[in-house]
């Protein structure tokens, strides 16, 4: 019996509760979870106290991957049973499935003030406050994580990978280097360790450890998604181009594609309109539209499909016949392309990376004539303008990406000494519109409404100055000088520790000498530019 009963009726009620308890088991062994869940919660409403109903209802939530549901229904066992610390763990784990992250926070506290030496619990813990950006209380966790379960690949890995994300990409070689010792074979340790070396600095190595991941799970896309951007960035753009498709079978990037009907398959395009897509970021997609023109010249009908910051940039582009905004229905088309595969699909290697540069071009609109043009043709101040960008923006959607802007940003001390530099006036590019304290700036940015705005600003410079954001490509696609700031584990695109790359010829590379080292960048940013003042501000 469940319960037990008083009185004839709520012997009745008893019964059919058990029938149902038995029947929500049985769904459950067999891998019926909707009917299990069903089952459990028609018998929780006739016994609603009954603790056994209540946590098969919500582990059950949890198998069908319902996990707001099964929050809510450990929230009413917990009433019951407010010290039960393995239901308070369980509690985190669906509040954070369900991206629920500051009350996951709360019930992983609530679950350690019951059990403090809880490991798996400051683990869950670690990843919940990474996610939130809060990266040094999370590094507590995990360190806490260790010391209690100093042999745990899971404790070790949430360690390193913390560690990595604040750039300190020795530390967390070491650590991963734990972890494999513990699991020689465990294939995410793997390629996160290879993403350290490669952060460390260490390309030859990554490439190596990430064979050994490909070898023991060679149907992960992310694996081999991480293996492609080594490839890529050590230059070797045959398998590079390849492997990176596997991007399209990662969760994250699976939109990109996902009810577009058929993919080009490199055959002919004669008389056929194609769809050709954007997939990541801004940079991206001005970096690789640089392949529409190629594409028109098989005898397409080329369609655009891009963000709508985009759209009106995009109309410069030779052989697009039409720009659509993402997230408005296209016109009709026969095939369809995601702008990042082109590369693979005409193969291409490092020396034929299509450099027709400007493929870009401002379209006219007033905004540099009515901010920047007065100012720059006063008799009195004949300075070369220089437009910088010292942030990435913020993505709290995407914590990856949002501490990669972390690294990419440059803090305003750091920066502060190019605003001595006096033989130039600077311009801010930055956007959201912001000054740097100390500057004299120039400031077009409230006025820019999209990269077209953008572009048109960039059109009256004499060289931009910007870390790695979509501004670099858009003034290397138009054919502007500029000089990239790139943290010390810059984007594949890049190369190694190249000084120039053959994706924008205008283009030199300032690069850190060691992780989180923009001193010595500006620096030598600072001796530059105070030599191409002097020598008149021409070239790059």
């Amino acid at each position: 019996m469940i319960i037990a009963a008083d009185d004839q009726e709520g012997l009745m009620s008893v019964v059919e509760a058990e029938a149902l308890f038995d029947t929500g088991n049985r769904h459950d062994e067999r891998g019926a979870f909707d009917a299990a869940v069903a089952a459990f919660d028609a018998c929780a409403a006739l016994v609603p106290d009954n603790t056994a109903v209540l946590v098969n209802l919500a582990n059950t939530l949890v198998k069908a991957e319902r996990f707001g549901e099964a929050a809510a229904a450990y929230r009413r066992y917990l009433a019951l049973v407010p010290g039960d610390v393995d239901r308070w763990f369980a509690l985190g784990n669906a509040l954070r499935q369900a991206g629920s992250l500051i009350e996951a926070v709360g019930a992983y506290v609530q679950c350690l003030r019951l059990a403090p030496s809880f490991g798996p619990c400051h683990v869950n813990l670690a990843g919940s406050l990474r996610a939130l950006g809060v990266l040094d209380q999370a590094q507590i966790m995990a360190e806490a994580a260790v010391e209690l379960m100093p042999r745990d690949v899971d404790a070790l890995a949430c360690l390193a990978g913390l560690l990595y994300d604040q750039g300190a990409f020795e530390a967390a070689v070491g650590w991963y280097g734990q972890a494999l010792a513990v699991a020689p074979g465990h294939a995410g340790v793997l390629s996160s360790l290879a993403n350290a070396l490669q952060g460390a600095g260490r390309l030859d190595a990554a490439l190596v450890v990430h064979e050994r991941a490909y070898a023991t799970a060679p149907d992960q896309a992310d694996y081999r998604y991480n293996r492609a951007l080594s490839l890529l960035a050590a230059g070797d753009y045959e398998r590079g181009w390849a492997e990176h498709e596997w991007r399209l079978r990662r969760t994250r990037m699976m939109n990109a594609a996902i009810d577009r009907g058929e993919a080009w398959d490199g055959g002919s395009l004669a008389g056929r309109t194609i769809l050709l897509h954007a997939e990541q970021g801004f940079g991206d997609t001005i970096q690789f539209v640089r392949y529409a023109p190629m594409v028109a010249r098989l005898g397409a009908r080329v369609v655009l499909e891009v963000p709508a910051p985009l759209v009106r940039l995009m109309g410069s582009v030779a052989g697009v016949a039409q720009v659509v905004p993402r997230g408005e229905a296209a016109p009709a088309y026969d095939t369809h392309c995601a702008l990042m595969s082109l590369p693979w699909r005409f193969g291409t290697v490092m020396a034929t990376i299509p450099a027709a540069i400007p493929y870009l071009a401002a379209d006219g609109r007033a905004v540099a004539d009515a901010v920047i043009g007065p100012l720059a043709g006063r008799p009195e101040d004949r300075r070369p303008l220089v437009g910088l960008v010292w942030a990435g923006g913020t993505h709290l959607d995407d914590m990856d990406s949002h501490l990669i802007d972390r690294r990419r940003s440059i803090p305003a001390a750091a920066l502060a000494p190019l605003g001595a530099v006096d033989r130039v006036r600077f311009v801010s590019l930055q956007k959201p519109a912001a000054m740097m304290p100390g500057f004299d700036m120039i400031d077009p940015m409230p006025w820019v409404e999209d990269f077209a705005d953008t572009a048109a600003v960039i059109a009256q410079l004499d060289l931009v100055v910007a870390v790695d954001t979509a501004v670099a490509h858009l003034a290397g696609a138009m054919g502007k000088p500029v000089w990239l700031l790139s943290r010390y584990d810059g984007c594949w695109r890049w190369g190694d520790r190249q000084s120039d790359t053959p994706w924008y010829p205008q283009m030199r590379i300032f690069r850190q000498a060691a992780p989180l080292d923009w001193d010595g960048v500006i620096g030598a940013v600072v001796t530059a530019l105070s030599g191409w003042a002097v020598s008149g501000g021409s070239g790059g």
